[in-house]
């Protein structure tokens, strides 16, 4: 048998594999690599439960939503094609679920949770000042820097960046170099962004960075000024880009001479007719793509979709009205019970965390970054998000402190 001393040692040895795989998940997430670095964080997190057992205390009714979620999901498997269902629901719902649950295999402090969101801050920082230089050399469409395509960097944007305006502008107990780490990356992101021409990352940044200018900044007036002032920069830089100006021109424009807006609403139309004719499971969670084809494809198409560009709307047509329920009641909860702990306690976690909401909703409503088709990163991050929110916010207590025994 191992002695204690030994023992020690390779849950410390654990624990530093662990931290080095979640920041270099941080660095990597943009790429198109063959390892996620989160997953392996959290196999290794499985081998250190041989060795010790964390005393964990929940707080908060965030994995009965979670479980009433995955579970009414799940049944538009059961009832529809299990065998050709399983394997995308498992990709699409069970996986990411990794990002949550590593909060029970690794004790994250306060100081190692900054490290990992710094680490993103600065793939983010990097990441647009190579779509900056990709526009000064004249490349147009939508720029990416090293990204691997640009709906995940849409879908990262709006996740990541939200998080960290809010602890940049707000009165909180970072350092110097931290605040000017975070508003450097703010800063250098607004020209990146409007470059990259996506629109719902335009509406999304603009709604959630003013609701938090609004809330943590006391001063309505100073509050006032910097949504001004994006407004205005953003202005100017959009003059410099006549292709990004003219997208920003058809963002309410839903005919046929804007493609991208009328295939959504056609889209949008088929999946409400999937969920009248399949109203309770749903078509099969994986089952899009080919009943779209077969059944409810028009000459107005330009190509079989796989998803409706909506992540209700997707979940709604593939696990039917128990899915679209869960679905709402879990997100419902995880606003209700952010809201409430910012209100009692006014901590930036809090507010970072609702901020991270309210753009990744505003993202679902034209994208299906949530339990989506292709892009499973985002649910991935979002999920460890929302891990580290409990973590900080105690409403999840991992205890190691028995390492010696």
């Amino acid at each position: 048998m191992l002695s204690a001393i030994s023992k020690s040692k390779i849950i410390d040895i654990l624990d530093k594999i662990i931290l080095s795989c979640l920041i270099l998940y941080a660095f990597t997430f943009l790429l198109d690599i063959n390892i996620n670095f989160l997953t392996t964080a959290f196999i290794f997190g499985i081998i250190k439960l041989f060795f010790i057992r964390p005393q964990i205390k929940i707080y908060s009714k965030h994995f009965y939503f979670i479980a009433f979620f995955i579970l009414c999901t799940f049944l538009s498997v059961i009832f529809n094609d299990i065998s050709s269902n399983l394997s995308s629901y498992k990709s699409r719902f069970i996986s990411p679920l990794i990002g949550i649950l590593i909060i029970f295999l690794y004790q994250f402090t306060k100081k190692q949770i900054i490290i990992i969101l710094s680490s993103f801050s600065i793939s983010l920082l990097l990441n647009a000042l190579i779509i900056i230089y990709q526009f000064l050399q004249g490349e147009t469409g939508r720029l990416i820097g090293f990204a691997s395509n640009y709906m995940l960097l849409c879908g990262i944007n709006l996740l990541i960046l939200p998080v960290i305006y809010t602890i940049a502008i707000s009165k909180s107990n970072i350092s110097n170099k931290l605040r000017i780490l975070y508003l450097s990356t703010i800063l250098i992101n607004i020209p990146a962004i409007i470059f990259e021409n996506t629109r719902i990352v335009w509406l999304g940044l603009f709604i959630t960075f003013s609701i938090i200018s609004i809330i943590s900044i006391r001063n309505k007036l100073k509050s006032l000024f910097i949504i001004i002032l994006i407004l205005l920069s953003s202005s100017l830089i959009f003059q410099f880009s006549p292709e990004s100006y003219q997208r920003f021109q058809s963002i309410t424009d839903t005919t046929q001479s804007t493609q991208s807006n009328y295939q959504r609403i056609l889209m949008w139309n088929a999946s409400i007719k999937m969920f009248i004719d399949y109203p309770i499971f749903g078509i099969g969670i994986g089952n899009y793509h080919d009943k779209q084809a077969s059944s409810y494809l028009t000459e107005e198409f330009i190509d079989i979709p796989y998803h409706p560009h909506n992540t209700f709307l997707y979940i709604l047509s593939e696990s039917g009205l128990l899915g679209a329920i869960s679905y709402i009641s879990l997100f419902l909860y995880l606003f209700y019970n952010a809201i409430n702990n910012f209100k009692s306690t006014k901590n930036i976690i809090s507010l970072s965390y609702i901020a991270c909401l309210i753009a990744y909703n505003i993202n679902c409503l034209t994208d299906t970054m949530f339990c989506g088709y292709n892009i499973k990163t985002t649910t991935y991050i979002f999920w460890l998000f929302t891990g580290m929110y409990l973590i900080l916010n105690k409403q999840i207590i991992t205890n190691y402190n028995n390492k010696d025994n």
